[in-house]
């Protein structure tokens, strides 16, 4: 009798051991569960900020930069810089554009350097008059990074500043202000900034005015040129 007591007592105590190792597996099966939907939805968070950004400009893409001069207004990769006179006094052409890049410089065509350059801020000032006014645009739909990674890499391969009025819009140079920021966008980031079915080989001339009316910018804020 006192056998049986013992074995009945052994066997129950076996099936309390095997009840409180199944709820054990079970609870570690719903703390994987949760660790899982926990990271989704950090996932999720991350994809939303993202994509909460400022209307299609080109801030996910870019590096915020130092502020315009006189304004709490941060460059950014991409910026497009138009001044109304022409450097050099060409009178030719009416206007200067350039184009910011990643060292937050101005990478440009002009007469003075017969050619292409990069400027630091206050020597592209330099260039020009005394409270002379500098106006922003900037590209839309995340554009620019790449069409000022393009004008930093060719800049030194326009040896000439020279405006043709019938050359192919792709010829690297002779060159000018308005037809290198062209190129910049075309074969930086594939795209006709004038969004008038223009190419490599099209026969053409590109204003200033052009760029700054492209629908593919838009327009931020002025400074005045100090020195």
């Amino acid at each position: 009798m006192k056998n049986i007591f013992v074995k009945g007592i052994l066997i129950f105590s076996v099936l309390l051991m095997l009840l409180g190792i199944t709820s054990l597996g079970q609870s570690s099966v719903s703390a994987n569960s949760l660790d899982i939907h926990e990271n989704v939805l950090s996932e999720d968070i991350t994809v939303n900020e993202e994509v909460n950004n400022d209307e299609g400009l080109i801030t996910p893409f870019a590096e915020i930069g130092p502020t315009y001069p006189g304004t709490n207004f941060a460059m950014r990769v991409g910026d497009v810089l138009y001044s109304t006179k022409a450097l050099g006094g060409s009178s030719a052409i009416v206007g200067h554009t350039g184009i910011v890049n990643s060292d937050f410089k101005v990478v440009h065509v002009t007469l003075p350097v017969n050619g292409g350059t990069i400027d630091n801020m206050t020597g592209y000032m330099y260039r020009h008059g005394e409270g002379e006014t500098i106006k922003v645009y900037r590209p839309r739909d995340g554009m620019g990074v790449n069409a000022a990674k393009w004008a930093t890499y060719n800049y030194s391969y326009v040896k000439e500043y020279l405006i043709q009025i019938a050359s192919t819009l792709g010829s690297i140079s002779p060159n000018y202000c308005s037809k290198f920021v062209w190129q910049a966008f075309y074969f930086g980031e594939g795209t006709d900034i004038l969004n008038k079915n223009l190419n490599a080989n099209t026969l053409g001339f590109v204003t200033p005015g052009n760029i700054t009316d492209s629908p593919y910018l838009s327009y931020q804020i002025s400074f005045k040129v100090i020195r």
